[in-house]
């Protein structure tokens, strides 16, 4: 291999001088040529070559660094930034200093780093947005990289692959499939690629037990294009993989393929659909997982189409049947402004691997790792720490099954260099080896009342990576503790149950823990006997309201949920309480002025505490938003008018007599459980919506004459409505009319007190007829199916008024 690298060199030199001449100007202007095509290997050399003729010249200088810095070469390009800080009299090259601090860090001297990058800031942070937000960045990472030195992780143990595996070029993208590892190798010339220099390309291989790599059938290579990143279907019948195509001397652009594997034989390329691939773009490095939301299976790759986050975004794609890709999503919470690659995607702990130039880390490209059953909004990202990450980039991590096994690719100290002067390029691959952790479980049980121990109890462990899945159970009449074996990098669930208590549940994760440990849970049973009865009734006719609204906030602790309950048919509530804790219960109804009991649960004796409750009558502002209802096209059907001179107390009574029919003409296709559901929902419907509308209108109305008898100026907005059945120009009259009868109900009231107030300007109302345009798409306006655009209740609820809203005024 060193003779193919040294045959390399001077092939590039022979086309120097047999292009321009061995003149220092004939070197440079070569450089200058590789370096514009981003042949950075041999602009390097090119440079480094003019560098000898002994010429000091600083442009050069920070030319040769960045040829270096982009090929991977740390030491030369930090020995050349070095050189432009030097010779640089009024900052000519403010990045120099930053680049410095860059590949300082990557070769682990976080010190000199630090140093650097804060002396960037402090000359040229209003230079570069982008780069002083890095700057601060890198610098915070130092610091942390500094005191992750005494933490690694001793449980893990890593080594270098070696030559069977490994060459001075790169390897990537490995893959066990039992004693098989597949990978890739950027290093084959191709007879067919015409460039000069003859540029190299990516084959996917295969080895066995360690054993020499072995190119896969020439049929797969593709000799005009790279060929890598295999990946193999969970039932090894089909295998993903990508394609790409040069740009320039070194950038690719990739599209993702597959092929169908039966009887020891592939079938053609298939290109995923354009949707997935895109021209344009870059489409690289597949996983096989599963969705984190829905849990189908899905394809995971890295990208810089449109809609990325960063220069590269991890993507994913539901993968359907018949061989359908659904539209990309990009993974937006864990994606950075930086570079997020290399997905893996480990199926037993659902846990997404992936490398990162946007977190903390220790440099370069850092690996990381994600639950994707968990909290994807606040996501946790870990980075695995080192011996796993180095200051080098770290990439394309893919963990065994087993988990006791792990392989990545790194061109860290130890990787062989295509020069080794120079220390520069490639990635090799490497293999983890992962001691088994002694992680244990001890579940303790309490009574939450006492805090006593709690004997007698059953406690389960279940595993919770999408599904659930019973670890084991156990039972106890003479302990509270118990134990169980975990497994590291996992989410668990721990329920203790006992017969006359309500049972406690623990979530935690074994995730980031890197030392045997034994984690200690503690659960507490709340016993089942202590429930609140409440009662409400009306404060002046102390007869029983139904229809209140009942919260129960724990003051004791308030990150508790508040409990709610509504009842529409009675007065009665029932809780649950805990003992020992301070209570709040706000109890409201639409027309009532809302009351709140303070509880305490303290030293209280037996299994029940009842208390009574009386609402007072509330303002007008206390009924709102108020509803009444109307039947089908009333009131006056079929016809055209805008008003009507019937009240809505003229509707009322009919529209009750129907509630029978109503339920008779919905319910009649139904049978068993669903027509009687269907039934209740009717008669609550009438007796709670329409008979409960129709008293909360009166009792409104007669309300807002004492107000107007009392000086007070108001203003009530009344809004109609109507079910989509009929054609919208006659719903926008049907709602005026409805409208009309409500305006009706208020003028007849107490022999005119209302008409005198509407005509004297002390009461206006606001009429905003709105038909059906606010009806809900799922409510029916097919006039053949009377079932649904009559009967029904949601199209029953379309058909209202409501009153919304209520303005005093003292001018």
């Amino acid at each position: 291999m060193m003779k193919m690298k040294k045959l390399l060199i001077g092939f590039l030199l022979l086309t120097a001088v047999s292009a321009f001449g061995q003149t220092r100007q004939a070197f440079l202007d070569a450089a200058e040529t590789a370096f514009e095509s981003k042949d950075y290997y041999s602009a390097l050399h090119y440079y480094k070559t003019v560098q000898e003729f002994g010429q000091e010249d600083i442009a050069v200088f920070y030319k040769t660094a960045e040829a270096a810095r982009l090929f991977n070469a740390y030491k030369v390009a930090e020995e050349n930034y070095k050189k432009v800080f030097d010779l640089q009299k009024n900052g000519e090259y403010p990045l120099a200093t930053y680049w410095l601090a860059e590949m300082q860090k990557r070769q682990g001297k976080y010190e000199e780093a630090k140093q650097n990058y804060e002396l960037y800031l402090s000359e040229n942070e209003l230079d570069n947005p982008y780069y002083t937000e890095v700057a601060k960045k890198e610098i915070e990472d130092c610091d942390w990289a500094i005191t992750q030195q005494d933490s690694v992780h001793e449980f893990v143990t890593v080594e270098h692959l070696g030559s069977n595996i490994n060459t001075p070029f790169s390897e990537y993208g490995p893959v066990q499939l039992g004693d098989t590892l597949y990978y890739s190798s950027l290093r084959f010339p191709s007879d067919m690629d015409e460039s000069k220099p003859r540029r190299i390309f990516s084959n996917a291989l295969w080895s066995i037990k360690g054993g020499e790599g072995v190119q896969f059938d020439p049929d797969f290579n593709d000799k005009k294009y790279h060929t890598g990143h295999v990946v193999f279907s969970e039932d090894k019948d089909r295998v993903y993989y990508t394609i790409c195509e040069y740009k320039n001397a070194t950038e690719i652009r990739c599209d993702i393929y597959y092929r169908d594997f039966k009887d020891g034989q592939f079938s053609d390329p298939v290109k995923l659909p354009g949707n997935i691939n895109d021209s344009t773009y870059t489409t690289t490095q597949p996983s096989l997982g599963l969705d984190p939301f829905s849990h189908e299976p899905a394809i995971y790759f890295a990208s810089d189409r449109p809609g990325s986050k960063g220069k590269m975004d991890i993507w994913y794609s539901v993968i359907g049947d018949n061989n359908t890709f659904g539209d990309p999503v990009n993974l937006m919470p864990i994606n950075t402004m930086e570079y997020d690659m290399t997905p893996f995607y480990h199926k037993p702990s659902e846990t997404l691997y992936f490398s990162s130039m946007g977190y903390q880390g220790f440099g370069g490209f850092d690996i990381y790792s994600i639950y994707t059953g968990g909290n994807l909004v606040d996501p946790y990202i870990e980075n695995l720490g080192a011996p796993i990450n180095s200051s080098y980039n770290d990439l394309y991590f893919f963990l065994a099954d087993q988990e006791d096994t792990a392989y990545f690719a790194s061109n860290r100290q130890g990787s062989m260099f295509i020069e080794d002067l120079e220390e520069a390029c490639c990635n090799d691959i490497y293999k983890a080896a992962f001691e088994e952790l002694d992680i244990t479980l001890k579940a303790l049980t309490y009574d939450k009342a006492t805090q006593q121990d709690l004997l007698g109890a059953t406690v389960t462990l279940l595993e919770v990576n999408g599904d659930e899945k019973v670890i084991g159970t156990q039972s106890a009449e003479n302990t509270n503790e118990f134990k169980f074996p975990l497994i590291r990098n996992r989410s668990y669930k721990v329920i203790a149950e006992k017969p006359g208590y309500f049972p406690d549940t623990i979530m935690f994760t074994t995730r980031g823990i890197n030392k045997s440990t034994e984690l200690v849970k503690k659960l507490f049973l709340q016993s089942q006997s202590l429930d609140l009865e409440l009662l409400v009734f009306d404060d002046q006719t102390k007869e029983e309201l139904r229809g209140a609204t009942v919260k129960l906030l724990d003051l004791s602790d308030p990150s508790n949920e508040t409990v709610v309950q509504i009842n529409e048919d009675g007065n009665s509530f029932i809780f649950p309480l805990d003992r020992d804790k301070s209570y709040q219960i706000i109890t409201s109804k639409r027309g009532y002025r809302p009351d709140t009991l303070l509880l305490s649960t303290i030293n209280t004796p037996g299994n029940r505490i009842t208390k009574k409750v009386y609402l007072k009558q509330g303002d007008l502002e206390d009924y709102l938003p108020l509803a009444v209802y109307f039947d089908n096209d009333h009131p006056n059907p079929r016809t055209y008018n805008r008003s009507t001179r019937v009240t809505y107390d003229d509707t009322y009574p009919p529209f009750m007599e129907r509630k029978e029919e109503f339920k008779e003409q919905f319910t009649a296709p139904l049978i068993n459980g669903a027509k009687a559901e269907a039934a209740d929902d009717l008669e609550r419907f009438f007796e709670y919506s329409v008979r409960e509308g129709r008293n909360d209108i009166l009792k409104f109305i007669q309300l807002l004459s004492e107000e107007i008898e009392k000086g007070e100026k108001i203003e009530v907005v009344i809004q109609g409505f109507a079910s989509p059945r009929a054609p919208s120009n006659y719903n926008d009259l049907l709602s005026s009319r409805r409208i009309s009868s409500v305006i009706n109900q208020f003028r007849r009231y107490s022999d005119g007190v209302l008409i005198r107030a509407i005509n004297n300007g002390t009461l206006k109302i606001v009429q905003e007829p709105l038909g059906e345009s606010k009806a809900p798409i799922y409510v029916s306006d097919d006039i053949s199916d009377a079932r649904n655009s009559i009967y029904s209740v949601p199209a029953s609820r379309e058909r209202r008024v409501e009153i919304i809203d209520v303005r005093r005024s003292n001018d």
